[in-house]
């Protein structure tokens, strides 16, 4: 066992579970803390030290996520393989130890993958990446090998981890699936718990620490529509046309910009970032500095509160574009979230996997207030910001015209009166 063989590091009972199980697809749903970095990384030098060769992927929804989990594995092996390890860290991060090759991609980049074969496949937040991503990639790489597929994740709706985790519970052969919720780990305090059932909602708490699987009645964005919407790579569309939305953080919050291609009957997320608050001068500039990359984008920007004064320092490093500004009220804010999901509803926006708005959106919840008015928002202890700004930009987008003429009754253009039955019917398709 690992605590014979990794120095200074002794897994919990939960992660001697996972470490100890010899099922080829292992399935975890992990709580926030739990440890599973250290069980994945313990389990992939496992492998090293039992088999006589190997090659050990880790994949994830970006490349910074799966560089986590390798340089744990780093760790570790400097302890155990000291001046043998030969690491690299461009064009991706990979290691060689013997025989041995442990490297880290990004689920972005799943074509370039393809043809490759590997002893295991290690996915971590599998619930975020696309399906295809497990299916059409990792799995096509243990055929031969007859290798081992690890899936990792908080949960995320009853998506597709969510099936794969079934099939351990239902028995099916080569299948193991374990909920590891974050109280099993020692190093998490119950104080700690205590204080995020306080101050998150019961169904963010139940995801998040307790690694349980469910959808919420107030869930403004459904688990299946955003699991559409996620693609590995995006579609070519024929329309150019780019949107700008940002939020403009205020105390604790980030402030969001997201970036939106195409109309309002095919558009892709083609970049998304958030910054914590700093001086407004440095933030601006960074703001300014992803909006001149698209010299003819609309950028619609949150004017509520200080979102004016900013704006007028941003105008000046931004000539070219279009800057507007949208003040939220209970309104407006309703008007701009429902179009955002009907979006979502009609799949006709994509995007790649990004953890932040992936869990943005599964958060974002709606709730009635006393007055009879929606709130639509982040559940208790999570941020909203991406979304919003996605929300801004896609309200940017155009809305394509369409002409329909519907005539009924028999035209005869030797009548003197006119067919009272003859109308004519000009709609456009606007959400």
């Amino acid at each position: 066992m690992p605590q014979e063989l990794i120095p200074d590091w002794t897994p919990h009972e939960g992660q001697r579970e996972f470490l100890e199980t010899d099922a080829r697809y292992r399935v975890l749903a992990c709580g926030r803390r739990w440890g599973k970095t250290d069980a994945c990384a313990a389990a992939i030098i496992l492998e090293v030290l039992n088999s006589g060769a190997s090659k050990q992927l880790i994949l994830a929804p970006t490349l910074i996520q799966a560089e986590i989990l390798f340089d744990r594995v780093v760790e570790f092996a400097e302890m155990l393989f000291p001046g043998e390890l030969k690491v690299r860290r461009t064009p991706y991060p990979s290691l060689r130890v013997g025989d041995h090759k442990v490297w880290a991609r990004s689920g972005h980049v799943g074509r370039t993958l393809r043809g490759q074969g590997a002893t295991h496949v290690i996915v971590d937040e599998a619930a975020y990446v696309p399906e295809e991503l497990i299916t059409e990639i990792a799995l096509p790489m243990l055929a031969t090998t007859h290798g081992r597929l690890t899936l990792l994740s908080t949960p995320f709706g009853k998506n597709h981890f969510w099936r794969l985790f079934r099939r351990g519970l239902d028995g099916f052969p080569d299948f193991w699936s374990k909920t590891a919720p974050s109280w099993e780990s020692p190093y998490v305090s119950a104080d700690f718990l205590a204080l995020q059932q306080e101050l998150i909602s019961e169904r963010a708490y139940a995801v998040e620490y307790g690694a349980e699987f469910m959808d919420s009645a107030g869930a403004v964005f459904l688990t299946e529509e955003i699991e559409a919407a996620t693609l590995r790579e995006l579609p070519v569309l024929e329309v150019d046309k780019v949107s700008i939305g940002v939020d403009f953080g205020k105390y604790d919050d980030y402030t969001a910009v997201v970036v939106v291609q195409g109309d309002r009957d095919g558009a892709n997320v083609i970049h998304c970032e958030k910054h914590r608050r700093e001086n407004w001068q440095s933030l601006v500039q960074r703001i300014a500095d992803v909006v001149n990359r698209y010299p003819t984008a609309r950028v619609i920007c949150d004017e509520t509160g200080t979102g004016d004064a900013v704006m007028a320092l941003l105008q000046p490093l931004m000539p070219k574009q279009c800057l507007e500004g949208l003040v939220f009220t209970p309104t407006t804010k309703v008007d701009l979230i429902d179009s955002l999901s009907m979006m979502f509803n009609r799949r006709t926006l994509h995007m790649t996997p990004n953890l932040d708005l992936l869990r943005e959106l599964q958060h974002f919840e709606v709730t009635h207030r006393s007055s009879g008015r929606l709130k639509m928002e982040a559940v208790g202890g999570y941020h909203d910001d991406l979304v919003i700004a996605l929300a801004l930009a896609v309200k940017g987008l155009v809305a394509p015209y369409h002409l329909v003429i519907a005539a009924d009754g028999k035209r005869n253009f030797h009548e003197t009166q006119p067919i009272q039955s003859q109308t004519q019917t000009y709609s456009t398709s606007r959400p």
